[in-house]
């Protein structure tokens, strides 16, 4: 057998044509698969109509956030706007799962930021090109925005970069432990509402720290990281747990950033644009410097362009969902962070919709405690509402 790499992991050639998938750790055969003519006709079929239905419910999520958009900015649910952002990332985690079936993840990611840069440039180029309101937009943020504004956008962009490779760097080193070590990620939570609570008193009610807290132990306990067993930690293992954790840090600093660079009066288009781009593109060359082989370019091929053109329209549409929900003036920055982080309920719902993947019973309990605590978080107190900070200001400021 002639030993090679598909999906990140050792694989061979039997004598009979099979391609197996073989577990290093035990020498086992894992996986098993027989190409023919005919499989692979049925499988490009089946994915066919796997992209069409992503695509329709994707639009659906899309036509409720252009509802919501055409609220005055007062009358928008913060609430529903940061939901949103958490289905437009559980589409962007299930296009990621899903073509780790079908390419390297790491080539995959590539490929993908890669295309929200492209598709950024391309956008705003055509936006400035056809839309008058478009330019008004920017040239009035050029204008009106401060220089720390700017330097907010180009941090908010970088830091969303950085995250993105730290992430890949942990999955590259330990991907058996990939899905407890993700839920490390809603640790940005109380570091966010720390930040908001020192900078600018921001508060809570009393249900919204409940249902703050019912959100990331949902989503703790869809990760498994509680039922995992306690195996000896390996010195990869701890360096992937380690760049996890870097990673929740550079996440809760791109969440800052996109806050303090979110005043209601800059129009929303040209910030997330600047933001969008930059992540796109310098997640990519971070990428492709530091783990990449160079192989993305076959995902970028027309027979397989389809998946990263989809899920960076995904993320780019999660990305301006939350600039978006940040700029609502009552909106609460530690508890928009755990609904946003809590878009594998979404992921798991679209498995099920689309696979037919039956979510077991830590997930579905964990879902359970997720909706309860989002529902929670949307009930208003008469005390939180005589309470509102606006999301830029330091509270000797604020109004």
């Amino acid at each position: 057998m002639m030993d090679a790499v598909y999906l990140g992991k050792p694989y061979a050639s039997d004598t009979h044509g099979n391609v197996v998938a073989l577990d290093t750790q035990h020498g086992e055969v894992v996986w098993k698969a027989q190409f023919t003519k005919a499989n692979g006709q049925d499988n490009e079929n089946g994915t066919g109509r796997l992209l069409a239905f992503a695509a329709f419910l994707l639009l659906l999520a899309v036509c409720a956030l252009v509802a919501e958009l055409r609220k005055p900015l007062d009358k928008r649910g913060w609430v529903v706007v940061a939901s949103l952002a958490s289905v437009f990332f559980g589409f962007d985690n299930f296009f990621v799962a899903h073509a780790g079936n079908l390419f390297k993840p790491i080539e995959y990611m590539s490929a993908m930021l890669l295309m929200v840069g492209v598709l950024s440039a391309l956008g705003s180029l055509l936006l400035a090109t056809f839309c008058e309101s478009f330019r008004s937009e920017a040239k009035r943020c050029a204008e009106q925005a401060s220089t720390l504004k700017l330097v907010w956008f180009l941090c908010s962009g970088a830091f969303i970069a950085l995250a993105q490779t730290c992430g890949c760097l942990s999955f590259s080193l330990d991907e058996a432990n990939s899905g407890p070590n993700q839920s490390v990620v809603v640790a940005n939570v109380p570091l966010v509402g720390f930040f908001f609570y020192m900078y600018s008193r921001e508060t809570l009610s009393r249900q919204q720290i409940m249902g703050c807290f019912l959100i990331m132990a949902g989503v703790i306990y869809m990760s498994g990281l509680l039922s995992h067993p306690a195996d000896d930690q390996s010195v990869l293992q701890d360096r992937s747990f380690l760049w996890i954790c870097v990673s929740c840090g550079f996440y809760a600093a791109s969440i800052i950033t996109i806050r303090l660079a979110g005043e209601a009066d800059l129009p929303s288009r040209p910030k997330t644009v600047s933001i969008v781009f930059l992540s796109g593109l310098l997640g990519f060359i971070l990428l492709r410097l530091l783990l990449s082989d160079g192989s993305y370019i076959c995902v970028l091929s027309p027979a397989t362009l389809v998946w990263p053109l989809f899920n960076a329209l995904a993320s780019m549409l999660g990305l301006f969902s939350v600039v978006v929900s940040y700029e609502v003036p009552d909106s609460k920055a530690a508890l928009a962070t755990a609904i946003i982080d809590s878009n594998s309920v979404p992921m798991c719902i679209l498995n099920f919709i689309l696979l037919g993947k039956v979510p077991n019973m830590s997930k579905l309990i964990g879902m359970i405690m997720v909706l309860l605590g989002c529902s929670l978080a949307s009930l208003k107190s008469e005390a939180n509402e005589m309470y509102k900070v606006l999301p830029s200001y330091p509270v000797e400021t604020a109004t």
